[in-house]
């Protein structure tokens, strides 16, 4: 029998919660049953819930078997993302599959317009204060635009999906204020390398990670989005950048937002005195000022190092992409460094613009071109290399500088490969080097 039709979930609202829950918990707690409390189950309803194709194929047995019927597109989005287009005949049946269950239940999925995780933070319905859930750990990502964004398993998105909602238990939280001068060969991977260095990667164990950011004029959203993309990697439940004037400017002039509507889900969002119970913990305050271009050494995020310690390790493949870069200013940057110069002959230098939205940005402000120009391929908008799905794949004893955001064994494809995280302003230099170089110098 199908499922009866959902209740509509409700809009983001000014809240309390209990100390210590943070934005996370008042976000949560505005759309669950009275008596939250930090570390209490309760049945949440999020504003929008997303699968893309690869986490939804899994799904669809389940849903068939039990005859339920999915939310509709207004609150449910589907995207065909992971395998688009098609690398081989079991993923292209894969994605045959998944527009057939979709249209079946009345969805159009969005196929090949980006990575699932930045169409969510380009969409109108991603306001600060909103609450997503999406069958894949990086939906975290639309915390860099103040919403509450968490990723989960295959059971909880078909109960999501269909009923409208799922059990979520209330995170407590941890706050870190971002000060000082930005620096101009910085971007957002470089933030989270400066955490993952201080604190490592399971600080912040299903707790919201909270961020501040009291620099002067803000960092840019496409930053935020990149900090917020890897709360997930240092074990975060959501991470959450405050609402300000740079988000309001975003929203507004980069996405077309309406001024008023932007206005008011910046003014709901619950960080007055009144309605902000405040985090469980405080870290110290992370200085844009004092950094310095890092890297995650091969085999995952414990062992993260200054890039001149690595400086000269020989690299075959150069990746710029993924749902943690990839954007306009991630682009910028390496144009920036790249314009009239050539990448090393010895290299591949991939890039991959997260959307087809960032990848006409590009092509219109000439980014494209000088990439091409320097010798970068430019691959269409999906997760491709990042998850070793497709293009660019690494051969043992192969050695990849990427700017995606894990480098476990096999992560990319052979086991016996290795991967450098950095960021887009060392991506660039090193692929100009055919090295692992420092690009401070670039910008010297």
């Amino acid at each position: 029998m199908a499922a009866a039709a959902p209740d509509p979930a409700p809009g983001p609202s000014s809240v309390s919660s209990p100390p210590g829950t943070g934005w996370a918990g008042a976000l949560l707690a505005a759309r669950a049953e009275a008596g939250a409390s930090v570390g209490s189950y309760h049945f949440v309803r999020p504003d929008l819930v997303m699968g893309h194709d690869a986490t939804t194929a899994l799904a669809i047995p389940m849903a068939e078997r039990r005859g339920l019927r999915l939310l509709p597109p207004e609150r449910l989005m589907l995207v065909g993302d992971h395998f688009s287009p098609p690398s081989t005949a079991e993923r292209a049946e894969i994605a045959r599959r998944f527009r057939e269950f979709a249209a079946a239940q009345g969805h159009l999925p969005r196929l090949d317009e980006g990575i699932c995780h930045q169409l969510l933070a380009e969409d109108p319905r991603v306001l600060p204060g909103a609450v997503v859930v999406g069958a894949d750990s990086h939906t975290v990502t639309v915390g860099g635009v103040g919403a509450f964004g968490t990723g989960v398993g295959t059971t909880d998105f078909v109960v999501a999906a269909t009923a409208g909602g799922l059990w979520l238990r209330l995170p407590d939280a941890v706050r870190v204020r971002l000060v000082g001068s930005w620096p101009a060969w910085a971007c957002g991977k470089e933030l989270v390398l400066a955490l993952l260095a201080a604190h490592g990667p399971e600080h912040a164990r299903y707790r919201g990670l909270e961020f501040v950011d009291d620099t002067p004029g803000g960092i840019a959203t496409d930053h935020r989005l990149a900090l917020a993309n890897m709360a997930v990697e240092q074990g975060a439940k959501c991470g959450i950048v405050r609402p300000d004037a740079e988000t309001l400017r975003h929203l507004v002039e980069d996405r077309g937002v309406d001024r008023a509507v932007a206005e008011a889900a910046v003014a709901r969002f619950p960080s007055h005195p009144a309605a902000d119970p405040g985090p469980a913990e405080r870290l110290p305050d992370l200085d844009c000022s004092a950094l310095v271009p890092r890297l995650a050494l091969p085999g995952g995020l414990r062992r993260i190092v200054p890039v001149a310690d690595a400086a000269g390790e020989e690299v075959d493949q150069v990746y710029l992409g993924s749902c943690s870069s990839g954007r306009l200013a991630d682009l910028r940057l390496a144009a920036s460094a790249l314009r009239g110069r050539k990448v090393s002959k010895r290299l591949r230098f991939l890039v991959t613009p997260s959307s087809r939205a960032v990848y006409g940005a590009a092509l219109a402000e000439g980014l494209l071109g000088v990439l091409h120009e320097a010798g970068a391929v430019i691959l269409n908008p999906s997760c491709g290399p990042c998850g070793g799905i497709d293009k660019g794949l690494l051969a043992p004893g192969e050695a990849c500088l990427s700017t995606s955001n894990r480098n476990v064994q096999g992560r990319m494809g052979s086991p016996e490969a290795r991967i450098f995280l950095a960021g887009a302003a060392t991506a660039a230099a090193t692929a100009l080097a055919g090295r692992i170089a420092d690009p401070r110098e670039l910008w010297a």
